[in-house]
């Protein structure tokens, strides 16, 4: 940390000398400068300082060039404070517009001045705009009115401080933020630029970092950083120039007034950044602290940044006399959510001598992003403002008579009024701490301003309303400048049961990604108003097309049969995902809650009234909760037990799927008082056999009687008054696939009983889609490795059973953050250099973990920590300071490859949410260290418990089982219910994950890729073990879903054989066959187990596998029947031993 020899004088001075000098000599290399914006000439300002006009005569050069559309113009108000230079003329345009200087290089001041008034010919108009200098934003929905109002003046500027290369053209330019509902403009009123003596530089070259306080971390400050200034404080009143002239070069210094003696101040900053704080000290209170006698101590934030021993000790060692010195603090959080203080202190263990005598000043700068912005919210409007003036408005109407009496009223009604006012302030900018989502919820979801809000839907505008609900309204919005349409729901502001539901639907949809389930995209929370942001879903509700198209237009086509069965089968499946995969009863499911999108996909939504389970509990199979829900779909259970269940949600969903069949709501009544009811008016029906009696006209020829016959059974399930006697929901989901296929065959599909209705309730399973989810697949366009070979063939992945003869792919609506970031990405063969340039942090929505945490958790990356070794680096165990337990994985410095597999691992397992998933917590970078931060699975990998090092006892078949069902949910998930259609690539035990209940977790995504839309392989370098590895890949490098469905078929061999190889032999693969011809399977199986396993699990689980490792891809069965078939609910297909496997087979085991 250098020390700098200069005294808090010598800026004044040398700020002074250089702008003079720079002002009197322009030439086309400009150095300082100021420019009265809209003007023609020079000025003079009251102070003394030459302002030149930025309108260029004809004929004449000049330092600068304006470009773009821009127009001079000049206040219609009179000014009455502030100095007519440079706030009386401004550039103002509706456009986009900027400054172009040859300005010399190095470290520059640009101070930019705004007077928020009306200017002629953009009366009306609303500023909001974004500045940027070079590769920097400085301001981002930048509002001056709003900045003027909060700060209590009528013209202001702000500072920053960026580095100017040589031969650099620096551009300033202004941009209007495009909307719909607002005619915005940018403005400027004067712009200064001055250089900085190399001697006061902020910024520090080479290896020179500055200390974070509290932390041994450094923060380097060079020329690809921008600052703003924040705040300046001058302490001691010094010999200096007077203070008109301080204020020519330092506008933003405070001077404190000598009569007060102060040692501790607190400045609001934005939390979301760094900011470097510079403390000057006075040379008198350095030769007092010299002898060490008195001791001192200079805190910011409450921690200790240096003592005056300390700083005395560093001038000896550097043999000079140090006047001031620079500190770093990181002011966590999400940008939006407004400021903290800094605060600064200085205290002393003297009583006889103040450490005030020690300081001279302090600075205050704003350090820029990775994502190269300064730009924070706008600031809250103030709290209103002194009664002042109104008790003489008052007189004035009331008389002089009764002075007393009025008086008094008036002091009673003005602290009623002033009590009120701060009370209304206070709650609009204070959000109470059990208010604000969790920090996990902030930092997966994006928090938007109320600003961006009003601009996104014109206000609120009723034109753009498109539904209304019980805890407030929805609008259609339009975000990112236009480029993304958006759902707003803005929650009633005085419904405290509002408050609830905001924070559940934030912290439930934050944790859920399944292509059934709407997207939260983010929220607001300003002003006491609770807004919610999702993907807009062109179809509407399904409520809508059901029941109110149907009846507002007369040329409505209506929803065909199959397209209401692929809308059951697609929310059926999300409320599957979320009881199975996460624990959530939704406690709201209607028709009015299921969305639909362009292509008729369902999406289930409204998760205020959402209820997570105790799984601590294992016992309990409800939850006891006040009864929540809607009319017409509350289960008769739940209202007289208010014991909550999964089976609450298969109720209400035999009602949606009644009001489906029949095309009527729940509650109707428009019709007679016995049919009010749907639930009594159609299982009545039902019970007498007449199920077509309640199925509309429009259906009733298309509709082919088998089909219906199941609907009908499985609603009629669902509506059964116990409970137990209800279905879970993926056994709703098989037999709705089974009525899908029963509608395209006309004929019912052989099938296995599905299980008894009165099954467990935990015992139902997220199951597969076969109609539509072949084709959810995102724009992906492959990494470097892959790109300059890569092309993309034609796998014979069935097709989407659609209406019409037209067979389509379903497009999910919404881009993922993983496609965002691949698709910068253009076919090309350019080195990992050029990849690693277009690596963005800002990208990422996981915790970005400080380095010295993590290695303190590693106690230092000790051996003794270490559980676990790969290509790409070890996996340690690690203890956070809040307790919690994580699995660290370090990649090795010099593998290259590791690089592109952390990059991609981050992006894409965020985005991955389900239980048979490892969950990634967080990263860290320092330097050329990289870290992964994983939830820890205490009972490691599966191979520790197979193979031929076992650390572990025997697993049980019961185990295995259940292992083996898990590794196929998630995979199912990954290629299906994910909405981005991942293959993994690298299934093996050792990938396999065990947490202490025996769960499955699938981890190491480093190799997994997402395929390209209409597509179904892509053909790229191999990864993974060999042994795993399918023959297609081994022989012509081709990936699909079908190579993850060979390799998990290969580990249910290893599990089920307690063996990570099979036997060396020769004869191995022919063993296999032979004792599945001669009915010896059951011979396969460990024989540590001594036969006690269930045989037609077991038998099941044989010959799923031999489905699996068929040579031929098209021979395999997809993940999701494979998932039904070990199950027991799908017919088990022969396996048909190839004559090329064994030879095929040999050769992937000879690696």
């Amino acid at each position: 940390m250098n020390l700098h020899q200069v005294s808090i004088a010598l800026p004044f001075f040398c700020f002074l000398i250089a702008f003079t000098n720079g002002s009197n000599s322009p030439t086309n290399s400009i150095g300082d400068v100021s420019i009265n914006c809209g003007s023609i000439g020079t000025f003079t300002a009251r102070n003394g300082r030459e302002w030149t006009g930025d309108v260029i005569k004809p004929k004449s050069t000049s330092f600068l060039q304006i470009q773009g559309s821009s127009t001079a113009s000049t206040v219609t108000k009179k000014l009455i404070s502030a100095d007519p230079i440079p706030h009386k003329t401004a550039r103002v345009s509706r456009s986009r517009f900027s400054y172009a200087f040859e300005a010399s290089p190095g470290q520059k001041i640009l101070r930019l001045h705004f007077n928020p008034s009306p200017y002629k010919g953009f009366k009306g108009l609303k500023d909001l705009f974004t500045v940027e200098a070079g590769p920097f934003t400085l301001l981002s929905n930048f509002s001056a009115s709003l900045t003027a109002d909060a700060l209590r003046v009528s013209s202001f500027s702000k500072e920053f401080c960026l580095h100017i290369r040589e031969s650099q053209l620096f551009n300033i330019t202004f941009s209007p933020e495009s909307s719909r509902s607002l005619d915005t403009h940018a403005f400027i009123n004067g712009i200064e630029v001055i250089s900085v003596p190399a001697s006061l530089s902020y910024f520090r070259g080479g290896d020179i970092g500055v200390q974070v306080v509290g932390h041994k971390s450094l923060v380097y400050v060079d020329h690809h950083t921008a600052l703003e200034i924040i705040h300046r404080q001058n302490i001691k009143q010094i010999s200096v120039p007077t203070s008109g002239d301080i204020d020519d070069t330092f506008p933003m210094w405070l001077l404190q007034k000598s009569d007060k003696v102060k040692n501790s101040w607190r400045i609001p900053v934005n939390v979301g950044f760094t900011y470097m704080i510079r403390l000057h000290f006075s040379e008198m209170g350095l030769k007092i602290a010299g002898p060490g006698d008195v001791m001192f101590k200079f805190l910011i934030n409450e921690m200790i940044a240096q003592t005056n021993i300390e700083i005395v000790k560093e001038m000896d060692d550097e043999n000079k006399i140090s006047w001031y010195k620079d500190y770093m603090v990181m002011m966590r959080g999400q940008r939006k959510e407004g400021k903290r203080d800094i605060s600064i202190s200085v205290r002393s263990y003297d009583d006889l001598i103040d450490g005030y005598e020690l300081l001279s000043g302090f600075e205050i700068f704003k350090l820029s992003n990775p994502d190269n912005s300064l730009s924070s919210p706008n600031p809250l409007p103030p709290a209103q403002g002194s009664p002042s003036k109104t008790i003489p408005i008052l007189f004035s109407v009331i008389g002089h008579r009764n002075v007393i009496p009025t008086v008094a009223i008036t002091i009673v009604s003005m602290i009623c009024i002033i009590v009120h006012m701060s009370r209304e302030y206070w709650e609009a900018n204070n959000t109470k701490e059990e208010n604000k989502p969790s920090a996990k919820a902030e930092r997966l979801c994006r928090r938007f301003s109320l600003a961006e809000i009003q601009l996104a839907t014109r206000n609120f505008s009723d034109a753009l309303l498109i539904g209304r609900g019980g805890f407030g309204n929805v609008y259609k919005g339009i975000i990112d400048r236009g480029q993304t349409t958006v759902a707003v729901k803005r929650l009633k502001s005085n419904s405290m049961q509002g408050v609830h539901e905001f924070l559940m639907e934030i912290e439930t949809l934050s944790e859920l990604r399944h292509v059934n389930l709407v997207s939260l995209i983010g929220y607001c929370n300003e002003h006491r108003e609770m807004v919610l942001v999702y993907d807009y879903m062109v179809g509407g509700t399904l409520a809508d097309h059901l029941c109110k198209f149907p009846r507002d237009s007369i040329n409505y086509s209506s929803l065909t049969w199959k397209q209401r069965l692929n809308i059951c089968i697609g929310a059926g499946r999300g409320l599957d995902y979320l009881h199975t995969g996460h624990g959530v009863i939704h406690r709201d499911v209607k028709t009015s809650n299921i969305l639909l999108d362009e292509n008729f996909v369902a999406k289930v939504s409204d998760f205020g009234l959402a209820k997570h389970e105790d799984r601590s509990k294992l016992l309990q199979s409800h939850v006891s909760t006040r009864v929540k829900g809607t009319d017409g779909y509350l289960d008769p259970h739940y209202l007289q037990t208010r014991k909550l269940t999964r089976k609450t949600d298969t109720y209400a969903f035999g009602v949606v799927l009644l009001e489906i069949l029949c095309g009527r709501p729940a509650v109707d009544l428009s019709v007679a008082e016995d049919e009010h009811i749907l639930t009594i008016w159609a299982r009545d029906k039902i019970n007498k056999g007449e199920d077509d009696q309640i199925v509309p006209s429009s259906l009733r020829e298309e509709i082919s009687p088998a089909s219906l016959k199941t609907f009908v059974t499985v609603a009629e399930r669902c509506l059964r008054d116990d409970p137990k006697n209800r279905p879970t929901m993926s056994q709703v989901v098989l037999q709705l696939e089974l009525a899908l296929e029963q509608q395209d065959n006309k004929q019912p599909l052989a099938l296995n009983e599905t299980k008894s209705a009165s099954d467990d309730i935990n015992d139902s399973v997220n199951t597969g889609q076969p109609t539509m989810a072949s084709t959810h697949v995102h724009n992906v366009t492959p990494l470097p490795e892959e790109q300059t070979n890569s092309q993309v063939v034609n796998a014979g992945i069935p097709s989407v059973r659609k209406e019409g003869k037209k067979d389509t792919t379903h497009k999910p609506s919404r881009l993922w953050l993983w496609d965002a970031f691949l698709n910068r990405v253009k076919p090309s063969k350019k080195n990992d250099e050029t990849y690693t340039e277009i690596w963005d942090e800002s990208n990422i929505r996981s915790t970005k973990y400080d380095w010295d945490m993590i290695s303190a958790a590693t106690n230092q990356f000790s051996p003794y920590f270490q559980i676990g070794h790969g290509g790409f680096g070890s996996v340690y165990k690690g203890v956070l300071p809040t307790g919690q337990v994580i699995a660290v994985k370090r990649l090795s410095s010099s593998s290259r490859q590791g690089l592109k597999e952390f990059k991609n691992e981050i992006l894409l397992l965020p985005n991955l949410q389900h239980r048979n998933i490892i969950k990634l917590l967080g990263y860290s970078i320092h330097r050329e260290e990289k870290l992964i931060v994983y939830e820890f699975m205490e009972n490691t990998s599966l191979d520790t418990f197979i193979g031929e090092e076992v650390q572990h006892g025997s697993l049980q078949w019961a185990h295995r089982f259940k292992i083996i069902i898990g590794i196929a949910r998630g995979v199912v998930y990954l290629h299906q219910d994910s909405g981005l259609r991942v293959i993994h690539r690298y299934l093996k035990l050792s990938n396999i994950l065990v947490d202490s209940e025996m769960n499955p977790k699938i981890s190491d995504f480093a190799m997994a890729r997402t395929l390209v839309e209409n597509h179904s392989e892509l053909v790229t370098q191999i990864p993974g073990t060999y042994r795993y590895i399918p023959p297609e890949c081994l022989l012509h490098g081709k990936y699909s879903v079908k190579s993850d469905v060979y390799s998990f078929g290969i580990v249910i061999l290893e599990i089920l054989r307690g063996r990570r190889r099979m036997n060396a032999s020769y004869l191995e693969p022919t063993f296999i066959w032979e004792l599945w011809n001669e009915g010896r399977a059951y011979d396969l199986v460990d024989e540590s187990l001594e036969g006690a396993f269930p045989e037609d699990e077991a038998l099941r689980c044989i010959q799923v596998s031999l489905l699996c490792t068929q040579i031929e891809p098209n021979q395999r069965p997809t993940m999701p029947s494979v998932l039904k078939m070990l199950e027991g609910s799908e017919l088990l297909v022969d396996p048909q031993q190839s004559q090329t496997f064994h030879g095929m087979f040999l050769f992937s085991h000879a690696f």
